[in-house]
């Protein structure tokens, strides 16, 4: 009971962590792939930005309660197991956001390359990708819940060899 209290207790600091610092990520991103450093203040704010704000939120909240559903579940009771676990969790949902960011700059690269080709001269007129459509907020929470699933399967294999 005691673990469930500090998890919920973790987890909404996290939350007003996550909070606090979505425009920072928002634009430690948008920088990585467009090459601009927008200027982001209460991006929450914003028309159709709500939902991503919660899902970020979410993503941050989440953690503990993956990281004891983990320890719980497997019943995984060595400290390095443990610190693995939530390694592989937060890991892979940083991976994720990195395959995303990795994609729009590809795409972004493509699309100023085709419209320089068509003989756009100034850098003022090509397109670019909008913060809206990054959808980061979204492969942080799928990272995290592929991060879960592998946890659970390597150490349910590591501590029930007859699975």
């Amino acid at each position: 009971m005691k673990e469930y209290k500090i998890a919920i207790g973790l987890s909404t600091v996290l939350c007003l962590i996550a909070f606090f610092i979505r425009d920072r990520f928002l634009m430690f991103f948008t920088t990585e792939i467009i090459g601009e450093s927008p200027l982001f203040k209460d991006s929450w704010r914003l028309p159709g930005q709500v939902l991503p704000t919660l899902i970020f939120i979410f993503s941050f909240g989440i953690l503990p309660f993956l990281y004891l559903s983990v320890k719980n579940y497997c019943k995984v009771s060595s400290v390095r197991n443990q610190r693995l676990s939530l390694l592989i969790i937060s890991t892979s949902g940083l991976i994720l956001c990195w395959v995303r960011l990795v994609y729009l700059k590809f795409k972004v690269a493509q699309i100023r390359d085709l419209l320089r080709r068509a003989e756009f001269t100034s850098d003022g007129d090509i397109p670019s990708v909008q913060f809206q459509d990054m959808h980061l907020e979204s492969y942080l929470l799928v990272g995290l819940l592929v991060g879960w699933l592998l946890s659970i399967i390597i150490f349910r294999k590591s501590t029930n060899p007859k699975l």
